[in-house]
């Protein structure tokens, strides 16, 4: 077991993802064309401790406030979001370890630096004496070409065939998978989110943490035990979003004075109403983004300091707010392309590059706003219907 007596507080590893900006920008390029990120970006945030947020502190991990992970991947996403994106599914992940058995989270958790690509597609399973047998294809597994372990979602029908078959998430070592080369993006390309194969895989039963134990709050002493897993899960990615927003307004901003507008008598872009309302509007719906997105952070938080705990109408808001603000973010960055103009879409413009990384980051399924405001609205109207286990 690796511990270490180093542990930062938030405003210092906010200032070390601040500080790897320049390294990010510069790489950028590189994780386009590679469709996955640098072994020197991924040393560098190792080496920042971004890959042991959520990770128990007896590991040498950073159990942190919730709050502080999404502005982390805020201003990392500010420079590359697919960077961030890896760092705020990664502490997802390890928080999902973290209801697994002692055993798991030993042998996990043993390097705090190591890194869990996971999956959420369910695959068949069957049942074996000692643990499960899988096969099976899972994608997007984002991370998946630096991940040392695997989170592979199996379903075991082997109870009532009436009932949902179990579900899982099984831990699993990269080194006893195949990984396919499959993504090929626009948007989000530095994520390397590929797709991971077995074909004959066991997987140990101390090595499974059933979904519905990541469903509900469970009793205990620690933080990731007092939230259910599918709110921390939507939120770390909201970082990215909001990043990505910030960094699309810095731009116009920065630009609209050494840009002029053709066919008018303005000589720069920043002298005409249009612009200067158009510019208004996108920052004031990036503020109510990162308004929503930063109440649910803190009321998780709150939650994790042994605060009353959520209830379902809670979660249901939460979700909501989730797609709203990405909408939001994706409004916004639309607003800020168009006031850019046609040089957006030159071939070294970074605008394009933000737009397409937010609307590839805003499909997430979790993100899909009308299913959020569905689930809403149930829980406001107390139709019992349950549509998204991600809640």
């Amino acid at each position: 077991m690796t511990t270490t007596n180093d542990h930062p507080a938030g405003p210092e590893l906010i200032k070390r993802a601040v500080n790897l900006q320049p390294l990010l920008r510069k790489r950028l390029a590189d994780s386009e064309i590679k469709r996955r990120q640098s072994d020197e970006v991924i040393e560098a945030l190792t080496a920042a401790g971004f890959f042991r947020l959520n990770k128990p502190t007896r590991y040498g991990g950073y159990q942190i406030e919730l709050r502080t992970v999404v502005e982390i991947t805020e201003k990392l996403a500010e420079a590359d979001g697919s960077a961030a994106w890896l760092v705020g599914i990664a502490s997802a992940g390890a928080w999902a370890v973290n209801r697994g058995t002692q055993r798991l989270c030993e042998e996990i958790f043993a390097d705090p630096d190591a890194t869990i690509a996971g999956s959420g597609m369910l695959c068949p399973a069957r049942r074996e004496q000692g643990g499960l047998r899988l096969a099976g294809r899972w994608g997007y597994a984002s991370g998946s070409p630096h991940a040392r372990w695997a989170a592979l979602g199996a379903a075991v029908a082997d109870g009532d065939p009436d009932e949902p078959p179990a579900a899982y998430y099984c831990l699993v070592p990269t080194a006893q998978l195949q990984l396919e080369d499959t993504w090929h993006t626009v948007g989000m390309r530095g994520t390397g989110s590929n797709t991971y194969v077995a074909t004959d895989l066991f997987v140990p039963d101390y090595r499974l943490v059933a979904v519905t134990d990541l469903a509900e709050a469970t009793v205990g002493d620690a933080p990731t035990d007092r939230l259910p897993f599918a709110p921390v899960a939507v939120l770390v990615l909201m970082g990215t979003l909001l990043g990505l927003g910030h960094a699309a307004l810095k731009l116009v901003i920065d630009q609209a004075p050494l840009k002029s507008m053709h066919h008018t008598p303005f000589a720069r872009q920043s002298d005409s109403v249009g612009v200067q309302v158009q510019v208004a509007q996108a920052a004031l719906m990036l503020q109510t983004a990162q308004l929503h997105t930063y109440r649910v952070a803190d009321e998780l938080d709150r939650v994790t300091r042994g605060g009353s705990e959520l209830t379902y109408r809670d979660r249901a808001q939460g979700r909501a707010q989730f797609g709203y603000a990405a909408q939001q973010v994706l409004g916004a960055i639309q607003i800020l392309l168009n006031v850019h103009g046609a040089a957006a879409f030159a071939g070294d413009s970074l605008m394009h590059q933000y737009w397409r990384d937010a609307n590839t980051a805003a499909r997430h399924a979790a993100l899909n706003v009308f299913l959020g405001y569905e689930v809403f609205g149930k829980a406001l109207l107390e139709v019992p219907e349950r549509i998204s286990t991600m809640v």
